[in-house]
């Protein structure tokens, strides 16, 4: 993943990429422990990636869109 983000922001710092794909994983971490089969399956989705997001709020409305629809796909 490292040599993927280097070569699209090759002007980049180092270890500002490594944080970047840490915080980027955290994030992922974080949605799926909050996953709960409690309700509409729709609704779970959601609220696991909101009550990711703010722990995570630096992130483009896309990325939480991304997040669910990820989630949705592997909890499904």
């Amino acid at each position: 993943m490292f040599g993927y983000v280097k070569r699209a922001h090759p002007r980049a710092d180092d270890q500002a990429i490594r944080q970047a794909i840490i915080t980027a994983v955290k994030f992922e971490d974080a949605y799926n422990k909050h996953f709960d089969w409690n309700g509409d399956f729709e609704n779970c989705v959601a609220r696991a990636v909101k009550q990711a997001a703010r722990k995570y709020p630096h992130y483009l409305e896309t990325t939480y869109r991304d997040a669910r629809n990820d989630l949705a796909y592997y909890m499904k």
